[in-house]
């Protein structure tokens, strides 16, 4: 196994690091871009590792059985930030800097690795954004480009953190600190007033839509919405800008007015798919600095046939009359992160008395005392259930606040319901 080198600037960089004054607990900001990266590489392990002098801690991770910290000298990272692309390891048992390494022979006995430099505002590489897998894989540069990508959104967060300390340190007093904090509470309230605002009223005929958007105490880009394209025809769709605050509501209220007045040129917005690779395109990461997941699709009520398609979104649910389960989602990347992404239809045909329902990552999220996710069975079980009920969304909300333990949720929870008649 060989030790990893010490950065040219090694003192530079601790103190770059240490002065982030980053908490040790994980952070929802950072879990929303881990859960996506293994979402997207379909990989098993995914995180933001930060190296100090001696060791390698985990910021945010998926896959790693609970696992905080490594040895400095055990880290794959601790080689990635001593060069300046991402650093592939297709098979680590065939690399003589990885091949004995206690993590590659032993628990999580990791084969496939890549690394993405976090670099702060100065330039210097104070962790990575990996990826990692069991089995060999051979990334390619098109991948290495989604993770670089993905990674800005990390370096984003970073020197956010550091504007708000900057930011705090020119406060002459604590009540102008609590001042700032109410007014910036006060102005995402009333953002999220302004995009509640900005969904259509449930209706009754010529179908039944309902729908709940509770916005967390960060205020995210959730969004969700429906409109008649034509008479017996209707678009329904739910979004989820990568990231909280203002900027992320900003671009969610962009994006339901581009959808609700079909503000892109040439584009068939009965063609699901078509409607995704027109927002991909018009909304590049590059622009805008976030990408968001989305559902959308057409139901047509003459025909009773819905067409879908999604972009890194989690699947709707549809609860059958008999009370059967169906599962609707298609393979396609979340918006904005690759110019060239395709997007596929597909159809389901539904029946009289028939449930749709979608929603956003928010009600996976529980807040308990332990962090709690909820798979997409167990939330489709929750939906089967509530189904009966007389407003079926309440009754999931109510569900869902039981299991957590509180009022509140962790992220922003959307969720839009169809009932055939």
């Amino acid at each position: 196994m060989q030790r990893p080198a010490f950065p040219p600037n090694e003192d530079a960089r601790l103190a770059a690091l240490r002065a982030l004054n980053l908490p040790a607990r994980s952070e929802e900001r950072f879990d929303q871009v881990t859960q996506l990266a293994a979402e997207i590489f379909q990989v098993p392990m995914a995180f933001v590792s930060f190296i100090e002098e001696d060791r390698q801690w985990f910021k945010s991770s998926v896959g790693l059985g609970g696992v905080q910290e490594t040895p400095r000298e055990l880290s794959f990272c601790a080689h990635a930030i001593l060069g300046e692309e991402a650093l592939f390891v297709p098979d680590a048992r065939k690399d003589p800097r990885f091949a004995d390494n206690p993590l590659v022979t032993g628990d999580p006995f990791l084969r496939a690795y890549m690394g993405q430099p976090l670099r702060l505002a100065g330039g210097e590489k104070v962790g990575t954004l990996c990826i990692a897998d069991r089995v060999v894989r051979d990334f390619s540069p098109a991948q290495a480009q989604i993770l670089s990508r993905l990674a800005g959104v990390v370096e984003q967060e970073l020197r956010m953190g550091e504007v708000i300390d900057t930011q705090a340190e020119l406060l002459d007093t604590q009540g102008a600190l609590l001042k700032a904090q109410m007014r910036l509470s006060d102005e995402l309230a009333e953002a999220a007033k302004y995009v509640r605002s900005l969904i259509p009223p449930p209706c009754a005929e010529p179908v039944a839509i309902d729908w709940r958007y509770l916005p967390s105490e960060q205020l995210g880009g959730d969004s969700l919405g429906y409109h008649f394209l034509e008479e017996k025809t209707v678009a329904l769709y739910v979004l989820d800008i990568c990231g909280h605050g203002v900027g992320a509501a900003l671009l969610s209220v962009v994006l339901l007015d581009v959808l609700r007045s079909r503000a892109l040129p040439g584009v068939d917005f009965s063609d699901p798919a078509a409607v995704l690779e027109a927002l991909n395109r018009e909304f590049p990461f590059q622009r805008h600095g976030r990408f968001f997941t989305i559902w959308y699709g057409v139901l047509d009520l003459a025909q009773r046939q819905l067409t879908f398609s999604t972009a890194g979104h989690p699947p709707a649910v549809l609860v059958g009359s008999g009370g059967e389960i169906s599962l609707l989602s298609t393979r396609g990347m979340a918006t904005g992160c690759m110019i060239d992404a395709q997007y596929e239809n597909r159809r389901s045909q539904l029946q009289p008395n028939d449930s749709l329902y979608v929603y956003s990552d928010g009600a996976y999220e529980l807040r308990n005392a332990v962090k709690e996710m909820l798979s997409v069975d167990d939330l489709a079980l929750i939906f089967k259930r509530a189904t009966a009920a007389t407003n079926p969304l309440d009754e999931v909300l109510k569900e869902l606040r039981r299991r957590g333990g509180s009022e509140t949720f962790a992220d922003d929870v959307s969720l839009l319901a169809v009932k055939m008649s």
